[in-house]
């Protein structure tokens, strides 16, 4: 019989990859005369990771409403590496990001001239390292208004991080 997995063993268990699977090239090994099709490979890599960035959080307001606390956690973190992970696609021209990214390669995609990225990437962190904990001490219980707040802050993050890729993919 098939064992229904939960998104918390999933997590834990690192059984979910969100990678698209059209990824078969990488446009910096490709010869210079396949550009043009590369390039609309990693358009469409950087908009999968990106509709799963807005998948995730959407999730996570879900599970929010329904006081699934931790699982809101999980969905938040995984929309912030897959935006994360758009955000490499768009800045290195490569369709196969790292499977994980370490905060020494997080900071220099979010952060900008303008905006320094410092503070994103701590909370990138954070959550992070609040989503991998197994078990959440049973003496601090999640509060709905703490989760509130990151979730409310995860959602502000995504938008700024997504405007970055759509303006320089105007340009």
């Amino acid at each position: 019989m098939a064992r229904n997995w939960s998104i918390t063993e999933a997590h834990f268990n690192h059984q979910v990859d969100f990678t698209p699977r059209s990824q078969d090239h990488d446009i910096s090994t490709q010869p210079r005369s396949k550009h043009i099709p590369a390039y609309h490979m990693l358009h469409t890599t950087t908009n999968a990771y990106h509709q799963h960035a807005k998948y995730h959080l959407k999730l996570a307001a879900i599970m929010c409403n329904h006081n699934q606390f931790k699982a809101c956690l999980i969905l938040c973190d995984w929309a912030l590496a897959s935006m994360i992970k758009a955000l490499y696609i768009h800045k290195y021209h490569s369709v196969h990001p790292p499977k994980e990214l370490t905060m020494n390669e997080i900071l220099p995609l979010v952060h900008t001239d303008t905006e320094p990225g410092l503070d994103i990437a701590l909370f990138i962190g954070t959550m992070q390292h609040m989503s991998s904990q197994a078990d959440y001490p049973h003496d601090q219980p999640l509060e709905l208004n703490n989760i509130e707040k990151l979730l409310q802050r995860t959602e502000e993050i995504l938008y700024e991080l997504s405007k970055r890729i759509m303006n320089n993919s105007s340009e």
